[in-house]
């Protein structure tokens, strides 16, 4: 999926209107399923030690969710907390008096508390009982606000309030009235089955024209509560006799103006009209019932489906077996959603069905992508592939979605087009499935409709979207005719057996569950294949057998093996395949895995984080996504941070700027790399980037190291050196160096900053009863400064960056000091810098500064640590060999990087065989010499590195039953 940028928008691309008369938002730790989002979303929230984080997706508008509202979910174990319109817990209404909240509610306030843990086929039941929302006034920081929830340990997810809307563009009519009939076979399937009047599809959307003649006579009607004022049938809706308005909150579904009008009563055509009732349309439910749930405000003008999770519960509740939704974006991939469908599809059996876009595009757009999803594209009326349609690895099945025909509001008809048309016609299609097979659970509906699907692959114009189409287009005759297994890979693990930043040398395990569906298999072959030349596969087959319905087989034991190869480019995506094979039946699968990727997790030792290629710290993206952040027992301390370099009010970095935006100066130009073996701590990194992207650059060339222990008093800190070398012609007279860090240690908003002079550290700890603490120590000769932000507005009296953080700002920053911040009250928000400078650096000088990142339980533990780590650096400073005679210079390099060159030093006591080998950062053997040598003393080699690769390399050199080794970085 190549954005995560998807303009919220209905599904209905484009709409076609005649003269006569007169319609989805677009979002690891690892993908857990296909098709579908992984862990609490993906980008969005990656576990840490059990530590869920939010970071808001990229790219997102304002108008692709509520900015005053949160939902969240209380952990089980808090239960008793829980009321219908407040939380009664202090730490939680804490943070809400503090957002001025407005309102707490539970959003399925007539949610009990499940009885049961599992369903009948042992899969886990979604508990709805503890989902709340919590509106607010305050301009709070929402993400921040949100992880401050999240902070308590009370919750399993918070996140925003995602809304879906809706938009299109009327043209004129095309030919043919229904051609979608015939294309999905449906006359032959009716002479099978015209579907059971007790299997529903709930349409969940803009409401339907109830009254409308082909309509009419399908509307599910609930004769338990007739409209009188009374809650006849006690589920919580007054009169809900046809229907209900989630969004208005009343008893009246029919679509509202403008251009909803059109939208919902479209979908409810194409999926249910009235069929051989002698007017107007067929529709492939036929006798089968529709329920319409309105998830849209009357007042609201961009038909924002506010409530369309809601009515996906709703429909599920009121008896829906197939719930269409025909909307969707990239914003609503949160937890919610992905729990509102669960809840739907595992306690209440009921299968939902959703266009996958109409943004042309291979990207993320929900619910479609989520787990449990039937997942429709567009195609026209020669099975090609509709030009507005999305496609992917997440498509499940194609339905015809250009030019149908199909009821309006208003008694009236038009052509309509859009994976909004598509998904109705395959959600009608799955009731006369559901009517054929009433045992089968929702998945099975889901799944024997895609296993039976034509090929339509060999249609002109759909071979550029081989495998991206889903099985092909519907075939409602043969869903109900043929018989077929329908094997499924779910559960994914990908894990390489250490830090799970997959990079090159690295071997992949990729295991998971597959499970039929359908009919039994008698000998299951699962074949892994991809035409990437980036990796090797190294064991791509797996011996699934006899597989009986609805069994699993995993293949933990086994899993398939994947080596990244050193060809890979940074960040390759791989596409790869899962071939099903036995006997007659054959299916596909893909899932793709993202490899060498620019930054490395750093879990040696207690403080988990990530170093990355080019100047960040935590995180590899500005939003805060890929990497550990800075955890430290479990304990998430920080938001953002990394390096700044400053000189005359210009400075160079990756961090934040104006609201939303962040300036991406820096670039890497060698990647970030273990070094193997490590040579200065156990865990050693290496890397370069400079500053070329910046607006007005420094010219400056920056190498940095990592280094990690694990050993008793080191484990709370890791240590970063930056090696910044001036790279232009002109004099930088006033640099200097810093580390930001914008830390929210537990509740952002009890914390307070300060410093050690003595051991040269800025620190952030929490308020907080057994508050935590975190802090950056200088670690070099070179002077100390420290500047304590008051993250909140107006800044406290210090340099103000709540509304934006300027070059200017941060050359302050950089350059002055202010000892505290916080410091009202409980405190607030707060971020640090430490740094050190001014250095006045001539064309082609250089400066080292490093600095020690630390948590503790203390203030005192964190100052021991402090005190270790500039033990560990002043041991390790200017090493640059490693040598078995430590009375002697054994062994050395010059220079050192190299470039076409090096010259290698050594002595020898006795004559004898020398042997020299290269090797490169991930082990491999590159170069080998023996040599005789008569002479004793001091020797020299010239090696040649004209055609070594820039990186980092190991040079071994045996004698006399001495071994040696040096490190080597080579640079062009």
């Amino acid at each position: 999926m190549t954005s995560l940028y998807l303009q919220a928008k209905f599904a209905l691309i484009k709409s076609y209107s005649n003269t006569t008369t007169i319609m989805k938002q677009k979002l690891l730790f690892t993908i857990i399923f296909l098709p579908i989002l992984s862990l609490v979303t993906s980008a969005q929230n990656n576990l840490i030690n059990g530590t869920p984080v939010f970071r808001m997706p990229q790219h997102l508008t304002a108008a692709d969710y509520l900015s005053n509202t949160i939902v969240f979910k209380i952990k089980p174990e808090y239960r008793s907390a829980c009321k219908t319109t407040s939380v009664e817990n202090e730490k939680l209404n804490l943070i809400f008096t503090s957002i001025s909240a407005t309102a707490v509610s539970k959003i399925f306030p007539n949610k009990s508390v499940l009885t049961l843990q599992r369903n009948v086929h042992g899969e886990n039941l979604m508990d709805l009982s503890t989902i709340y929302k919590v509106e607010f006034n305050s301009n709070s920081n929402l993400v921040k606000t949100i992880n401050r929830i999240i902070s308590t340990g009370l919750v399993e997810y918070a996140e925003p309030y995602y809304v879906p809307h809706v938009s299109f563009n009327p043209n004129d009519p095309s030919t043919g009235l229904q051609y979608a009939l015939t294309k999905i076979n449906a006359y032959n399937a009716w002479n099978i089955n015209q579907g059971d009047t007790n299997v529903v599809i709930g349409i969940v959307d803009t409401g339907t024209d109830w009254d409308h003649p082909d309509l009419a006579g399908n509307l599910k009607l609930n004769y338990a509560d007739p409209i009188n004022g009374v809650d006849d049938d006690a589920d919580g809706y007054i009169d809900n006799y046809r229907g209900w308005d989630m969004a208005d909150n009343d008893n009246n579904p029919m679509v509202d103006g403008g251009g909803n009008q059109e939208h919902g009563s479209h979908v409810s055509g194409c999926a249910d009209a009235v069929t051989n009732n002698g007017i107007g349309v067929a529709s492939p439910g036929f006798n089968c019932k529709f329920l319409p749930v309105k998830t849209s405000m009357a007042s609201d003008p961009n038909a924002y489906l506010v409530k369309g999770y809601e009515g996906i519960v709703y429909a599920a509740d009121h008896g829906c077996s197939i719930i269409n939704c025909s909307w969707g974006g990239g914003g609503g991939g949160g937890q919610f959603g992905q729990d509102a469908i669960t809840y739907a599809t595992i306690n209440e059996d009921a299968l939902v069905v959703c266009a996958a876009g109409n943004d042309a595009a291979e990207e993320s757009f929900y619910p479609a992508d989520y787990k449990y999803v039937l997942s429709v594209a567009a195609t026209t009326n020669t099975d090609a592939k509709a030009g507005f349609s999305n496609y992917g690895e997440n498509v499940d099945v194609c339905a015809p979605g250009s030019n149908i025909y199909s009821t309006l509001w208003n008694n009236t008809y038009n052509y309509l087009s859009g994976t909004s048309m598509a998904s109705p016609i395959a959600a009608g299609a799955a009731a006369i499935v559901k009517s054929q097979f009433p045992s089968y659970t929702a998945m099975q509906v889901g799944e024997k409709l895609r296993v039976t699907c034509d090929n339509i692959y060999g249609v002109i114009g759909n071979g550029a979207y081989l495998n991206k189409l889903g099985k092909g287009r519907i075939n409602l005759n043969s869903a109900l005719t043929q018989s077929s297994p329908s094997v499924r890979f779910e559960n994914k693990v990908s894990t390489d057996n250490n830090d799970n930043s997959f990079v090159i040398g690295d071997t992949i395990y990729i295991s998971g569950d597959f499970k039929n569906y359908l009919d039994p298999t008698t000998n299951l072959v699962v074949t892994l294949s991809t035409t990437s030349a980036y990796v090797t596969i190294l064991n791509n087959s797996y011996n699934v057998g006899a597989l009986a319905t609805l069994a699993i087989n995993n293949n933990g034991i086994s899993p398939f093996a994947v080596k990244i190869n050193p060809s890979a480019p940074l960040n390759a995506q791989i596409n790869f395949k899962l071939t099903f094979t036995d006997g007659s039946y054959n299916d596909l699968q893909l899932f793709k895995e993202t490899v060498n990727v620019d930054y490395i997790n750093i879990t040696i030792n207690d403080v988990l984080t990530t170093q990355t290629s080019k100047g960040q710290l935590f995180w590899n993206t500005a939003a805060q996504t890929e990497g550990l952040g800075f955890t430290y027992f479990g304990n998430q301390l920080v938001y953002d941070g990394g390096l700044m370099l400053g000189n005359n009010n210009q400075v160079s970095d990756n961090m934040r700027s104006a609201p939303g935006t962040f300036d991406l100066d820096f670039q890497s130009v060698l990647r970030v790399a273990p070094v193997i073996p490590s040579v200065q701590s156990e865990f050693d990194l290496f890397g370069k980037f400079n500053d070329n992207l910046a607006a007005s650059t420094l010219n400056a060339v920056v190498t940095h190291k990592t280094f990690a222990w694990s050993t008793p008093g080191n484990t709370k800190y890791i240590i970063v050196e930056y090696n910044i070398k001036n790279n232009g012609t002109n004099t930088l007279s006033s640099l200097y160096a810093g580390i930001f860090g914008d830390w929210d240690v537990m509740d952002y908003s009890q914390n307070r900053a300060s410093q050690d002079v003595a051991t040269k550290m800025g620190y952030v700890y929490s308020s907080q009863i057994n508050g935590l603490f975190a802090g950056v120590k200088l670690l070099t000769t070179g002077p100390w400064l420290h500047y304590a932000l008051d993250n909140v507005t107006g800044g406290n009296g210090g340099v103000n960056i709540y509304d934006d953080y300027t070059s200017t700002e941060k050359y302050s920053t950089l350059s002055t000091n202010r000892a505290n911040a916080g410091t009202t009250g409980i405190g607030n928000d707060v971020c640090d810098v430490v740094g050190s400078g001014p250095f006045s650096l001539s064309a082609g000088d250089s400066v080292i500064v490093a600095f020690a990142i630390l948590a503790g339980d203390s203030l005192p533990d964190l100052i021991n640590s402090a005190v270790n780590a500039q033990n560990q650096y002043d041991n390790i400073t200017g090493l640059q060999e490693i040598s078995t005679d430590e009375n002697e210079n054994y062994f050395s390099t010059f220079p050192n990087p190299a470039s076409d060159q090096v010259t290698l030093n050594f002595n020898l006591s006795d004559p004898s065989e020398v042997s020299l080998v290269v090797y490169n950062s991930i082990g491999e053997e590159v170069y080998k010499i023996k040599r005789k040598v008569g002479q004793t003393g001091k020797q020299s080699l010239v090696l040649n590195t004209k055609n070594f690769e820039n990186g980092v390399y190991f040079i071994n050199l045996k004698e006399n039953g001495r071994s040696s080794s040096q490190k080597l970085t080579i640079f062009k």
